[in-house]
């Protein structure tokens, strides 16, 4: 598919036949090295619930993976341009009227405000958050943890803290975080946005996963789920909230073979959504 003149490349899987009614599920994937590491857990799950009537598009915003673009002129609002003409090239291929949103990490963030309440486009069926980042900074400042974290562990001796390398991105603009250029335009660009102000007034189901060796929601993610609970100021209903913890070591993180894969994760979600149609 074209978006403002650039080639978007996806895959659709086609679902079983016999339940027309289910929604079609577009994946707005991660950035940076974790779109790659969680490339084999989607292609799993969308298997998982094509089984059960829904068909699923994947596809690769503009300046990642196959599509067109250059990793320099992605922004947060670029990401949702592209995330919406996904959704609407899924809904015209499968025919299906709604869209459950299944956001992965930031793109979470990207899902809400593509397809949630303040998006003005009312076919969110439901919308599910693999592991999500409320707030883009602490993932931005993750990203540079774990490219510390790497450093340390194949034995070389850190040259900056996370917060130095904030102000060297700052400076020179753009910085090499495990083989992916993080830009200091991505990051500014997503100044200001939050999950939950993203949510405000949801309506459509919501499942949470959580996937952190904790045993109890993290305090970010109960944050969330508390806004999402929380009566509407103006009267009606409110989300329904599931929430899911996959108490496994995240391996998104770093790229790893095999890649990482949760049958916890698929199992959790494919039953949501066997629920929810």
């Amino acid at each position: 598919m074209e978006v403002e003149g650039s080639p978007l490349y996806a895959v659709l899987h086609d679902a079983v036949p016999g339940r027309p009614e289910a929604p079609v599920i577009v994946h707005v994937h991660a950035l940076g090295v974790e779109q790659i590491t969680l490339y084999r857990q989607e292609v799993l799950a969308a298997r998982g619930a094509t089984a059960l009537g829904f068909p699923v598009l994947r596809y690769h915003a503009r300046g990642h993976g196959d599509s067109a673009g250059s990793s320099a002129d992605v922004t947060l609002s670029s990401l949702v341009t592209d995330a919406r003409a996904a959704a609407d090239e899924a809904k015209r291929r499968s025919g299906r009227a709604r869209v459950v949103w299944l956001g992965v990490r930031l793109g979470a963030l990207v899902a809400a405000i593509a397809g949630g309440p303040s998006s003005g486009r009312g076919d969110a069926a439901g919308f599910v958050l693999w592991e999500p980042a409320a707030k883009p900074a602490d993932f931005f400042r993750q990203q540079l943890r774990t490219l510390l974290f790497s450093r340390v562990a194949g034995g070389l001796k850190p040259d900056a803290t996370v917060d130095q390398l904030l102000v060297r991105l700052e400076q020179e603009g753009s910085l090499d975080v495990l083989g992916y250029s993080l830009q200091r335009s991505l990051v500014r660009s997503f100044d200001g946005a939050s999950l939950e102000a993203a949510l405000a007034g949801c309506r459509a189901p919501v499942l949470l996963a959580q996937i952190e060796a904790r045993a109890r929601l993290a305090p970010a993610h109960a944050a969330l789920v508390g806004s999402l609970n929380a009566p509407p100021a103006a009267g009606g209903e409110r989300a329904t909230v599931s929430t899911a913890l996959v108490r496994e070591e995240p391996g998104y993180q770093l790229m790893s073979n095999p890649a990482w894969s949760s049958d916890d994760l698929t199992r959790v979600t494919t039953e949501w959504l066997d629920a929810l149609a």
